[in-house]
């Protein structure tokens, strides 16, 4: 067991008051025998002086044991870890590993990068002697998970202290962070830093847009960046980036510009300088001698503008920043605030950071992360150098909250059933019904629901004529999956129970995927098992058990559990898991169409274009709880057709009271 009693101590390095909390709260923890922790700092709050501060108070279980290796994944990170050590801890010897610098196996520390060591089969980490370190410590912990750092961690196995700090502990691949962490003993929010002085005061500016992403595909929780591109860098909305820039931030000092891509930064770039402001960018492509460079005249104030994608949105200390153009829209809350933070350092001089929020066209405004959905307000609000920490913003959120409570009192039951019907609606959109397929079916007078009440499809007799077999074959493959976009996030052969329930069955194990009023996504899991009878054996479907998995949307969730599914699954049964397996393609069992004909849906109706996939996934979601959605939706439907009619009848028959009296003479 680890060698550490917990006491309150007095730091020889000067540290913030929650920056000591954090430190006190992980070593209080770690006396308690917890040795995988996380904790929550935003961009700004000082991780790296936390954890240079930190390892000089943790002993290891043996006298052997006095080393401590800090991982990161990017050069920048490696560095700024390195020189921060060093500052706080002058006597330890610090060593950079990563590429060709190896380092000196006499070190105290070793800050090395995740590539170098992580990848499969490196005989780097073979270097390294388990039983001399006494804690790893994980810079920007967010991507723990990932299987480079587990492969580090499941080699020093349960030997370390594990310690992790991130401004985001979420994933955008669907992987829980339980992997590498068994809790997360301090957080501390930005809009608590900001109240409290330790970040600077951020003051939005919305510009709306008219550009439409209403057919940007999605990608991993986030759009896809080619077809984000195409619909976010046209000369219009560049102009406009530039335009606010010359009439709302030309006199901030250090302007930082968010883009989607390459193309979109280089093309910014050039649009900035053409109207007369100089600016550069910095991409991944950008030798390390020029990005420093340009990061210099970025810092020194000599450069105005600096266009990026993705390269400052980690560990990037640039503390005079004074503006943050958000000319790249994102799903990501994650990558949101990661954006956000790099403006939220405060500076000598520096009194707030201006932020121009551009917010473009969409279906649904909340699908845009922008500064009102972070912070819980209306996502059509348009702020006008509103301060994020203004008493009078605060108070729209409250007035807010209170209106959407007492709409939901006054409504009461209609406003019940009226929830019900909308978000039934409103999921049918976003599944992305075949445009060919829902053209052809209400011709036909079908309802759009079909895909949620699977039973629908087969009450015609046969395949309409009007109807190619291609195309109907497509709609029938549709409806017994329930979800249209499902083939574009998966290989695998997963069902829609419910717009909240997702399922896929594999290896006698029922795996689901599940989301409530909070929009997390978790997994969970249940097994087939057998048990003897008098008659013989008998199987049945264990409790469902929670598995270690958490997920923002439901793109994250699917690609994490995928990742379950091939670990657990045997290669030749996760083969045959996939949607278009060979074995999906012939005729359905006559076991199948029993067990379907007990739903109503007659053999006679299911045609000769119904598979055994189909019959598959049709069981699966008839059987685990799409019936009975569906009845929800017609239940509540049904209820605020009635509620409705009473109010309109109650409102016909006071106004004929009040009406006038009609003389016949």
């Amino acid at each position: 067991m680890l060698r550490v009693l917990y006491r309150q101590r007095r730091w020889t390095h000067t540290l913030r008051p929650y920056q000591q909390e954090c430190i006190d709260s992980s070593l209080r923890e770690l006396a308690n025998g917890v040795w995988r922790q996380a904790v929550s700092l935003p961009v700004g709050s000082g991780k790296t002086v936390v954890f240079s501060n930190l390892i000089q108070h943790v002993q290891g279980q043996t006298e052997l044991a006095t080393k401590t290796l800090v991982l990161a994944h990017r050069e920048e990170l490696l560095s700024q870890a390195a020189r921060q050590i060093q500052r706080a801890s002058p006597h330890l010897v610090v060593e950079i590993d990563q590429g060709s610098r190896v380092a000196n196996p006499a070190a105290d520390v070793v800050v090395a990068s995740v590539p170098t060591l992580g990848r499969e089969h490196s005989e780097r980490l073979q270097r390294y002697d388990p039983r001399r370190f006494k804690c790893i410590i994980i810079d920007e912990a967010h991507h723990a998970a990932a299987e480079t750092y587990m492969r580090i961690l499941d080699y020093f196995k349960d030997r370390v202290f594990v310690w992790g700090c991130s401004a985001t502990l979420q994933r955008h691949d669907g992987l829980g962070l339980t992997r590498a962490f068994d809790k997360i003993v301090y957080e501390k929010r930005f809009v608590e830093m900001i109240r409290e002085g330790w970040l600077a005061r951020l003051r939005v500016l919305t510009v709306r847009t008219k550009s439409r992403l209403d057919s940007v595909r999605s990608y991993a929780g986030d759009f896809s960046m080619s077809s984000l591109s195409a619909a976010v860098n046209v000369q219009e909305r560049n102009l406009a980036v530039v335009q606010a820039y010359k009439s709302l931030a030309a006199d901030r000092r250090s302007v930082l510009v968010f883009a989607v891509d390459v193309a979109h930064a280089r093309d910014l770039a050039e649009l900035f300088t053409h109207y007369g402001t100089q600016a550069k960018c910095v991409l991944g492509s950008t030798p390390m001698a020029e990005r420093e460079q340009i990061l210099h005249e970025f810092r020194m104030g000599t450069l105005p503008v600096v266009v990026n994608c993705g390269i400052l949105t980690e560990g990037t200390d640039i503390p005079n920043i004074d503006c943050v153009i958000m000319a790249r829209p994102t799903r990501s809350a994650v990558l949101f605030q990661q954006m956000l933070g790099r403006g939220m350092r405060k500076h000598a001089g520096k009194t707030d950071c201006l932020v121009v929020d551009f917010v473009d066209s969409f279906k649904s405004d909340a699908s845009q992360i922008t500064v009102p959905t972070l912070l819980g307000l209306d996502p059509t609000l348009v702020l006008d150098h509103d301060d994020v920490m203004d008493d009078t913003l605060l108070r729209r959120k409250a007035e807010l909250q209170l209106q959407q409570r007492e709409n939901k009192e006054r409504m009461g039951k209609e406003g019940e059933c009226h929830t019900v019907v909308r978000e039934f609606e409103e999921s049918l959109k976003d599944r992305h019904l075949l445009p060919k397929t829902l053209g052809s079916l209400q011709a036909l007078g079908f309802k759009a629901h079909v895909h949620l009440n699977p039973l629908r499809f087969f009450e015609l007799d046969k395949k309409p004529e009007n109807m190619a077999s291609a195309e109907y074959a497509d709609t029938l493959s549709s409806v017994s999956c329930g979800d249209a976009k499902l083939r574009g996030m998966s290989k695998n052969a997963w069902v829609c129970l419910s717009p909240s329930r997702y399922l896929c069955s594999a290896d006698s194990m029922l795996y689901f995927l599940t989301t409530d009023k909070s929009g997390i996504w978790t997994g969970s899991t249940r097994a087939l098992v057998q048990y003897p009878t008098a008659t013989g054996m008998r199987t049945h479907y264990a409790k469902e058990k929670q598995i270690e998995l958490s997920a923002t949307t439901l793109a994250q969730g699917i690609k994490g559990m995928d990742r379950l599914l091939a670990a657990k699954v045997d290669p030749f049964k996760l083969k045959q898991l996939h949607w278009k397996a060979d074995w999906r393609k012939r005729p359905p069992t006559p076991k199948q169409l029993q067990m379907l004909s007990r739903f109503g849906i007659k053999e006679e109706n299911t045609d000769t274009l119904l598979t055994r996939g189909c019959a598959t996934n049709l069981i699966m979601r008839l059987t685990h709880g799409s019936s009975k959605t569906w009845k929800q939706f017609e239940r509540a439907k049904t209820q605020l057709q009635t509620l409705q009619q009473k109010r309109a009848s109650v409102v016909t028959s006071n106004a004929v009271w009040a009406s006038p009296s009609v003389s016949l003479d």
